[in-house]
């Protein structure tokens, strides 16, 4: 269920920084900001899944998150 959830978190964030591209060259300045607002937020909220989920692992493996290579693919194109 959290793999879906950050698949589709991370399809978002890649239509949204295509969308930022596009305004950037035809559209105004607000709907640029507004874009790269939203990427920005999608951002964080992957990472905070992925801290999230990293936390929960070390609470079970006795603080291996560190070590512990992450199970779903990052599909970004930063």
């Amino acid at each position: 269920m959290i793999e879906i959830l950050l698949s589709k978190l991370i399809e978002e964030k890649n239509q949204s920084a295509h969308r930022a591209m596009q305004a950037h060259g035809e559209g105004s300045p607000f709907d640029y900001g507004r874009y790269v607002g939203v990427y920005a937020g999608l951002d964080r909220a992957i990472q905070l899944l992925e801290e999230t989920l990293a936390g929960d692992e070390g609470d079970r493996e006795h603080d291996q998150s560190r070590r512990v290579r992450k199970n779903w693919p990052r599909w970004e194109s930063d």
